[in-house]
């Protein structure tokens, strides 16, 4: 089973919008722009809990009541073989042919004036346009008998979630227990008994019987009695957190501790429902009071483990990115309406041994609003220090830079592309030689030629691989490159960084580091590009910022 679309209308802030999904859906984006929102859109088609309080005024757009909510879900269950679409397809029976390879679910709520309230009416079927309405039984309907809905609060209370699910975690199934239970009931008896015996409730039974009797004589008495166990045998257990090798215990008072605890048992109720139904996590914001490394801990189990095969996740962090494949990463954003724009993510095949490399720089790069890709530490270094002074809360501001630690870039800005987030391009304008060992390739416009799917520049060889022949031919082509930078924010330096830098800036170099700047700068590139950033300053930052060779830098913010 796979999920393939989501469609909302007139649902809070959702007008109409449209999103592909697949098993596993990552949502983010600023705060109020709907992330909360898209995840209850699921909860009123699946969660019965949240279902069976209707739906207000305010939880239509612009309180538009005139006009229906409507929540549209795509799923494919062409896979006959899986176990998920057999569940689905035997609960559907004559709302599904045979030849249906999708099925929709839809709900649809008309509010109504006199009640004030939309009561939801649950649909489903293999043709859109002729759904069979889903039999409704109390608060249920027959989709909450396929579907088992677990939703992750950002603050889930860890004690009441143990309390109310404490008989479905302790199941007291051994030969020994009965005579267990048998001794407890003896022990709380007596200590009942005890409880009632103490002098202080002998002495308030005997002053409360005559007050009583003022009002009415009834020739009764009044008793009190302990009732330690009537709320239930576990109506005070307690997790704790017990040490290996220590026999104290610890209350679990840390959040971190307590978040962790809550997947755990979130974990073993889902796997009490997994014969039965089809598990569907949706989790808000995990990050919440857990360390970077507890919250990139967390991300390997919830994009490796099978037990998280259909997820929705909302997040702010980056970290707890770190392990994503075979996602679909969903932006939410605001434009004049709230909008999305959802685009799928699967690691590269040659970036399978470095996932963290790959994921770290775009799961960080996903929640700006413009991303400046570099090829190197150096560059990222340098631009991050010009536009700290330029341009003090640039990356509040939603501007982030990002290296890509060589040339690929086509493996970020296609998704950033897909998710219409504004990125540029600063790349260097490499020669390589060309299989005739007189002659070399200009590697640099091959690569803008190639992200760009067009030959815009000439790539045949030229005779010398020096700074000057490398000026040369981008003087050459300037007028293309300077088209290239407004149409498509690509920026190919006239030479690389160092030769660039000293092109904008001799004379101080010169005095900073010596009378060889760009050899000095390229023979350790971080170690010299950290000293040079130390050396520079804020009048420095603003002719680095102002010069034609780092216009990338104004385009960005």
């Amino acid at each position: 089973m796979r999920f393939r679309n989501l469609s909302i209308k007139n649902f809070r802030n959702f007008e109409d919008i449209n999103i592909d999904l697949s098993n596993q859906n990552i949502f983010f984006g600023l705060n109020d722009v709907g992330k909360t929102n898209l995840l209850y859109a699921l909860r009123y088609v699946f969660d019965k809990d949240i279902r069976k309080y209707y739906l207000i005024d305010s939880d239509f757009y612009n309180k538009n009541i005139d006009k229906p909510i409507e929540i549209i879900l795509t799923l494919d269950i062409s896979d006959i073989d899986n176990s998920d679409c057999q569940k689905l397809r035997a609960k559907l029976k004559g709302a599904l042919l045979s030849t249906h390879n999708q099925v929709f679910i839809k709900l649809y709520a008309q509010y109504d004036k006199k009640e004030m309230i939309a009561i939801p009416i649950l649909s489903w079927g293999g043709d859109l346009e002729h759904l069979q309405d889903m039999k409704p039984r109390g608060y249920m309907f027959e989709i909450d008998y396929v579907f088992n809905v677990i939703y992750i609060d950002s603050y889930v209370d860890l004690y009441s979630l143990f309390k109310k699910n404490v008989n479905q975690l302790i199941k007291n199934e051994n030969a020994d227990d009965e005579k267990i239970l048998l001794e407890i009931q003896k022990n709380v008896d007596e200590l009942n008994a005890k409880v009632a015996s103490l002098s202080g409730i002998k002495e308030f039974e005997e002053k409360i019987a005559p007050e009583y009797n003022k009002f009415r004589n009834e020739g009764v008495s009044i008793s009190i009695k302990s009732e330690i166990a009537v709320k239930g045998l576990y109506s005070n257990v307690i997790p704790y957190i017990k040490q290996d090798n220590d026999e104290n215990l610890y209350p679990t008072a840390g959040e971190g501790r307590k978040k962790l605890l809550v997947y755990s048992i979130f974990d073993i109720l889902a796997d009490k429902n997994n014969d039965k139904k089809i598990n569907i996590f949706l989790i808000e914001e995990p990050e919440n009071h857990l360390h970077k490394s507890l919250q990139i801990a967390l991300s390997q189990i919830l994009f490796t483990d099978n037990k998280y095969s259909y997820l929705f996740v909302t997040t702010h962090s980056p970290y707890v990115l770190y392990e994503m494949d075979n996602v679909n990463l969903v932006r939410i954003f605001n434009e004049r309406k709230i909008t999305s724009k959802s685009t799928f993510y699967k690691v590269p095949k040659d970036y399978e041994k470095n996932r963290k490399m790959l994921n770290q720089g775009l799961s960080e790069a996903i929640f700006a609003n413009k991303v400046l890709l570099v090829e190197g530490t150096s560059e990222r270094l340098l631009f991050s220090k010009v536009l700290s002074v330029v341009k003090p809360f640039y990356e509040a501001d939603g501007t982030y830079i990002l290296s890509v630690d060589g040339v690929g870039f086509e493996k970020y800005f296609s998704i950033l592309d897909g998710l219409k987030i504004i990125n540029v391009i600063k790349t260097d304008n490499d020669l390589r030689k060309s299989n005739d060992s007189n002659a070399y390739f200009p590697l640099g416009f091959s690569r803008c030629n190639k992200y760009l799917d067009e030959n815009l520049l000439p790539t045949d060889n030229i005779d010398e691989n020096t700074i000057k022949s490398k000026r040369a031919i981008y003087l050459a082509n300037q007028e293309t490159l300077d088209k290239m930078r407004k149409d498509f924010n690509i920026y190919l330096s006239k030479v690389d960084l160092e030769n660039d830098l000293d092109e904008a800036m001799h004379d101080r170099l010169v005095v900073l580091l010596g009378d060889e700047p760009v050899k000095y700068l390229q023979s350790a590139k971080h170690y010299h590009m950290v000293e040079l950033i130390e050396k520079i300053d804020d009048n420095d930052c603003k002719t680095i910022f102002e010069h034609y060779n780092f216009a990338c830098l104004k385009e960005v913010i």
